[in-house]
Parts: C-alpha cells; sequence; structure tokens
C-alpha cells in the first residue's frame, strides 16, 4: 500500500488509535447518493470517545471532499471497482470492459489492495457499506477481523443468477452481522440470527420542515406561485425518469402551469462508443432526451444538488415513480418536510410510505392514476398539508437518525461482545 492509494506507508493504526477502536469503513460509490449521505449521518453520530472512523473510498468522488469537511478521516480513491450486483445497477451483456475491470479489480482487491491495507491499518471491525464489497469481506475475515456489511439495495437477478448467488453466499459466509436497510433488502438472508434490519435515517435539523425556500427560488429563478413537483433520480430508467415524464405532460392538461423540477445526475450527451449507443440504456435516454426537449422550460434540471431540503420546501409534493423496488431515502426526507408523496406501489415503499395517510402508492404504469393524484395534491392545499403533517409524525417516529444511530452501535457492541473483534 502506498501513497497513491491516499495512505501514507508510515501511517499504522496504532498511530490513530490513541486507546480508540478503529472502525474502517469502505465506499463504493462515485457520486452525492443516498448511500454516502446515510453513512456520513452515521458517522456523525458515532461516539468519537469510543470510535475512530475511517473510511475508504474506491472512486473519486465530490462525496470525499464532504467527508473531510466533516474531519472524518478518509484514504483514496482507490480507483479500484467494486462488484456492483443490484437492481439499480448490474453490469449486463454489453457492459464487456466494465465486466473485464470488474473480475479484474475483484483480484486485485482480494489479494493486494485489501489485504495491504488492513495489515497496515489493524482495524478492529470493518463497515461494508454496500452489497459490492464481496472482496473486503474475504479479505478481512482473512485477517480475522469482523464485518459488518450493510445491505442498501436488493440483488439483481442477472442472467443465469450466477452472481446473486454468490454474492448471497459471501454475505452469509463472512459477515459477521448483516444490516439491511429494510426487510424487502435483507430477503435473502433474513432468517439468519445474525441479520438486523435498520431502516436509513434522516437528520431532521437538515431537513427542517420551516426551511425557507427564498434562497434556491431565486437561484434558480423559480417563481413561488407555481404548483411544483420534485423529482430526485436525474434520468434513471430505475427511478422512473421516462415514467414521470409521461405523466407530468398528461398532467398539464389539468394543471397548465405546474413545473417539474428534475434533481440529480442528468447527462443527456451521447457515447463515442457505437456498441453503448445502440444499447437499450442508450435508447431510453434517447427517448428521455425527446421527453425534454417536448416539454421546455416547464422542467428544470437541478442537477446533483446539495440544497434538497430547499428544493424539497419549494415544492408541493415529492414523486417516486420507480419500475424497480428499492429503499428511497428522498420518501423520508420529505416527510420531515412536511410534504406529501407519490411513490410506486412495489416494496420496500410499501415500508416508508402509509398509503393513502402518508402518502400514495399508485401502479408505476398507471398514468392515469398518477395524473389523478397529482391533480389532487397541487389543487387541495388543505388535504395535502394533512397528509404532510401525518408523514411528518410518521417519519419521525421511524426514521430518526439517533435510533438509526443507537441500533449501529449497538451492533458494534454486540461484534464486540461475542470477543471476534481484534484487541
Amino acid at each position: 500500500m502506498n501513497k497513491r492509494y491516499g495512505l501514507d506507508p508510515r501511517l499504522r493504526g496504532d498511530d490513530v488509535r490513541g486507546g480508540k477502536t478503529i472502525i474502517l469503513f469502505v465506499h463504493h460509490g462515485k457520486g452525492l447518493g443516498g448511500a454516502p449521505l446515510s453513512l456520513l449521518y452515521l458517522l456523525q453520530g458515532l461516539d468519537h470517545a469510543l470510535y475512530h472512523p475511517i473510511v475508504v473510498f474506491l472512486y473519486p468522488s465530490e462525496i470525499i471532499e464532504l467527508y473531510k469537511s466533516h474531519g472524518i478521516q478518509t484514504i483514496g480513491p482507490l480507483s479500484v471497482m467494486d462488484f456492483p450486483h443490484t437492481k439499480i445497477w448490474w453490469l449486463r451483456w454489453y457492459h464487456i470492459m466494465p465486466m473485464m475491470r470488474m473480475i479484474k479489480d475483484f483480484f486485485k482487491t482480494l489479494y493486494s489492495v485489501a489485504p495491504a491495507l488492513l495489515k497496515q491499518l489493524r482495524p478492529d471491525l470493518v463497515h461494508l457499506n454496500t452489497s459490492s464489497l464481496p472482496a473486503w469481506a474475504i479479505a478481512a475475515k482473512r485477517c480475522n477481523i469482523p464485518v459488518v456489511w450493510h445491505i442498501r439495495e436488493p440483488l439483481a437477478d442477472g442472467y443465469l443468477g450466477l452472481r446473486k448467488r454468490f454474492i448471497t453466499w459471501c454475505v452469509k459466509q463472512y459477515a459477521t452481522t448483516i444490516v439491511p436497510i429494510c426487510r424487502n433488502d435483507a430477503q435473502p438472508w433474513l432468517q439468519l440470527p445474525k441479520t438486523a434490519v435498520i431502516y436509513n435515517a434522516v437528520k431532521p435539523d437538515m431537513f427542517a420542515w420551516d426551511t425557507d425556500p427564498s434562497t434556491f427560488l431565486a437561484k434558480h429563478q423559480l417563481s413561488p406561485l407555481r404548483p411544483r413537483i420534485l423529482f430526485v433520480g436525474g434520468i434513471s430508467q430505475e427511478k422512473g425518469t421516462h415514467s414521470i415524464l409521461k405523466i407530468f405532460k398528461q398532467l398539464l392538461v389539468r394543471v397548465p402551469d405546474a413545473q417539474l423540477l428534475l434533481a440529480g445526475y442528468s447527462d443527456t450527451t451521447s457515447s463515442a462508443s457505437l456498441l453503448k449507443n445502440v444499447s437499450p440504456d442508450a435508447r431510453y435516454k434517447q427517448a428521455v432526451v425527446k421527453q425534454l426537449q417536448d416539454l421546455g422550460n416547464r422542467v428544470k434540471l437541478l442537477g446533483p444538488i446539495h440544497d434538497i431540503p430547499a428544493a424539497m420546501a419549494a415544492s408541493n409534493v415529492v414523486v417516486f415513480p420507480a419500475t424497480i423496488g428499492h429503499f428511497a431515502r428522498p420518501v423520508i426526507e420529505a416527510g420531515f418536510m412536511k410534504k406529501p408523496v407519490i411513490a410506486s406501489a412495489l416494496p420496500p415503499l410499501d415500508e416508508l410510505v402509509q398509503d393513502t395517510i402518508t402518502g400514495f402508492l399508485l401502479p408505476p404504469h398507471d398514468t392515469h392514476a398518477w395524473v389523478e393524484t397529482l391533480a389532487l395534491l397541487l389543487t387541495d392545499q388543505v388535504y395535502a398539508a394533512r397528509m404532510g403533517q401525518a408523514a411528518y409524525a410518521h417519519c419521525l417516529a421511524t426514521f430518526g437518525i439517533h435510533q438509526q444511530q443507537e441500533k449501529i452501535q449497538s451492533v458494534y457492541l454486540a461484534v464486540f461482545k461475542k470477543g471476534e473483534a481484534r484487541g
């Protein structure tokens, strides 16, 4: 392990331990999404008199500087690929080069990168932030270091199911404790005694219902008078961008002055690769670009933004028309902002929304139902406010950050009590 991985070769675990327990967190993502933010909130709530967290990043990301700004010790980016196979992102047949790199980097991580890092830092515990890190789990087990394995998305079936079975087996075999963020994601391991479902959480002080949206409105040149819908998902097929654009176009017949805010990564450029340009991903992107062109300035592309609470404060309703069910942070964040939500009637979204009480769960492809429900929430402010209040009470009781932090630290204590951690 050398300086090109962002780690001083002279640094040893005992140099930073100071009588504390060192936990090495491994994060897989590139962008400012739910997984890195959830981990950041978790780290901020740790008892820093007991624990010294160090976070390893595999990819270059703006999130690294955010972690550093909060005083968290970071390593990387290591520039080694993880082993992604979730319903939101998995490698298809046309991802030939990424597939080859994934296999190469799996063995590079297993036999070189992870062992060197673990032997140098000698952490007491390794905490993996997603299912796509089996090489790190195997390496940690070989070093007799216990593993807490967060499961943040459901696994993909794939073509033959081989990768799914491999990851399922690795989690079962190498995790000391498995921490799925909902019961749906826990399904392959739900019956195991070492599985502890702990919901993702939101910091109420960040997502405060009385957030002032005026600066956000001025920054993006938005009128405070227009009814507004917020979708946080970029141009993701799985999160339902195509669906919400189709729904919104029909909604304009009912609510002509409505506006759609689209937050998240929204790269609409074509690839230089001929193979990529004829792939299903490329055809989907081309369809979305056509929809955006047809809708013009009625849709505001915000890009990846940091001021999501202000965007929610400036909106009347938050939508999540996912085509593949997964845990959606925007749904519970909206609850803390006292905003009603409409989400697809898919697991685990049915664990986050109480249908007709805190929001609506609708079939993802029932455009008519979505249009009618959106029209109701945009035009009946009293009804929308009552539903938003119910969402706030539910989320405060179920998805508060303090509950999550206490449960995670209880998991750590249980691991150490078993005597599996290194002294």
